[in-house]
């Protein structure tokens, strides 16, 4: 596939809130090349147009085989709810949609999520940074980790209107208004946002709208979001949504993006495929590149 000239690959947003047209100045995709990591295929098969390259399918299949190897039969990997939640990540990004173990791995994994004694013992263990490390999630307490992602896994494997599901957003949703949202943890505030955009009717509700404004308050004059709310993974949890609020912070990040982009056309000091591919991911959203 030729090389395209950062002028050409950058073009107005055709989205209900159109974007102002910003330019790159290096092309963002060599980082992918030759890549077998889920964030990688994806990027081979959209973006580079891989998906009938022999090459491409033979990685694709032998990643995929390595994320279903080691399955439990309770649908757990390793006993971990942390572990699934990255083998369904990259499953997510692979596969893309369901099947029976996938199912038997997310019941697993919102049973769980779900337990209201095990989330009461476990809410001052915190999962450090380096074991989410590829996810879409900040560093918080276990339940505000485990729970947000069962969710959102659910939702994008096809879950939205399990019973199950609905209940466990509904609840969150209310208890956001229990109490201001600047007393909560900033990083699992992130992570309920990032559950909540991937759900076609949570995406707009009331409480993702609150979410979004206080995330706007948080955001800083360099475009990014201060401690605890990782900037590329909350800068594409604001590219899933079609709200005015959302779509004002994205632009100031967009800027930051264009005077940090590296010349090898990646961003991020620690991994960079990640931080592109969520940058790129973005830009994809908004109709940018």
């Amino acid at each position: 596939m030729p090389e395209k000239s950062p002028a050409q690959q950058i073009a107005p947003a055709q989205r209900r809130y159109a974007m102002k047209t910003i330019r790159l100045h290096n092309w963002p995709y060599a980082i992918f090349r030759s890549s077998r990591t889920p964030p990688g295929l994806y990027a081979r098969q959209k973006w580079l147009q891989e998906a009938s390259s022999p090459l491409w399918k033979a990685d694709f299949d032998a990643t995929v085989s390595g994320l279903f190897r080691g399955r439990s039969d309770d649908g757990l990997w390793s006993d971990s709810p942390i572990e699934t939640i990255h083998r369904l990540f990259g499953l997510h990004l692979t596969v893309r949609t369901s099947t029976s173990a996938i199912d038997r791995s997310l019941d697993a994994l919102l049973a769980i999520a779900s337990d209201t004694e095990w989330a009461k013992g476990t809410t001052a263990t915190a999962v450090p940074e380096e074991l989410l490390r590829g996810l879409p999630f900040a560093p918080a307490n276990r339940q505000f980790v485990i729970l947000p992602a069962a969710l959102f896994l659910s939702t994008i494997f096809g879950r939205a209107s399990d019973p199950t599901v609905l209940g466990r957003y509904e609840r969150i949703a209310a208890d956001l208004n229990a109490a201001p949202l600047v007393q909560r943890d900033p990083a699992a505030l992130h992570n309920i946002l990032r559950a909540f955009v991937v759900h076609p009717d949570y995406a707009m509700h009331a409480a993702t709208g609150l979410l979004v404004a206080w995330l706007a308050n948080r955001q800083t004059p360099q475009g990014d979001w201060g401690p605890g709310i990782p900037f590329y993974q909350a800068l594409n949890a604001l590219a899933h949504l079609d709200l005015p609020e959302a779509h004002r912070q994205s632009e100031r990040a967009f800027v930051h993006l264009t005077q940090h982009q590296h010349s090898d056309g990646a961003w991020g000091e620690n991994d960079r495929q990640w931080c592109t591919f969520l940058t790129v991911h973005a830009l994809q959203n908004k109709g940018l590149i």
